[in-house]
């Protein structure tokens, strides 16, 4: 469910042919994707900690890599959880094959209008019980945390919970976060660090703490999955 006053579109002018793209495209990739994960099976190792802290009332704020964002759309599909991707065309392409499983996403980058979409996500922390956070989007280098992940927990005071995921069997893109397509009937692993509370302190020093908290947990998720895969 989309709310009021958030922004949920690129204010970019796209040419006549990715406007043609974005329309083929984004069904087809999704449908594509779609496909995919219904022959596959779902694992979850350890326990569901986003589901439990939601079951509690407790919002959250999810970090995953860019590379399994399609492996965590098919997780997260028709929950209505928020994520967030950049003005550009792929940014424009993700946000349209995300919403068709029932994730809207928000619209900014860490280059341009930064601020105003750590702003959106933190309005939308307070009605939207998870807002997924891409932690090395949108353009890199891969598995490196930003630092808007801490600056959005520190500013909301949500926990962050680190979820990583795999496929047993997969494509990687030829893209800079080598984005997982997972094959026909492979295993989706998925795995949850436990909540990462943001400190009291808003420091720099604390700011750092919790960015590289966060990327180190879930790079260890992310090392246990592919031992299982």
């Amino acid at each position: 469910m989309k709310h009021p006053g958030l922004q949920y579109h690129s204010p970019y002018a796209f040419t006549l042919k990715q406007r043609l793209m974005l329309a083929a495209g984004a069904p087809l990739i999704a449908g594509a994707l779609k496909a995919l994960c219904w022959t596959c099976s779902e694992e979850r190792l350890g326990p569901d900690t986003i589901a439990n802290l939601i079951g509690t009332g407790q919002h959250v704020i999810p970090a995953i890599w860019h590379e399994t964002l399609g492996l965590a759309a098919w997780h997260y599909r028709g929950t209505g959880y928020h994520t967030l991707t950049s003005y550009s065309f792929d940014g424009e392409l993700a946000a349209r094959v995300v919403l068709r499983f029932g994730l809207p996403a928000l619209r900014g980058s860490s280059s341009r209008g930064g601020r105003d979409a750590l702003e959106h996500m933190r309005t939308a922390t307070e009605f939207v019980p998870a807002v997924g956070f891409t932690l090395d989007g949108p353009k890199g280098p891969p598995r490196i945390a930003k630092p808007g992940i801490a600056i959005l927990a520190l500013r909301t005071g949500l926990p962050v919970v680190p979820h990583a995921f795999a496929a047993s069997k997969c494509w990687r893109m030829r893209s800079w976060d080598r984005l997982v397509i997972p094959k026909p009937r492979a295993r989706l692993l998925s795995a949850c660090g436990p909540p990462i509370y943001p400190p009291p302190e808003n420091t720099p020093e604390a700011m750092e703490s919790l960015r590289a908290e966060v990327e180190h947990v879930l790079n260890q998720l992310h090392d246990t999955l592919d031992q299982e895969c």
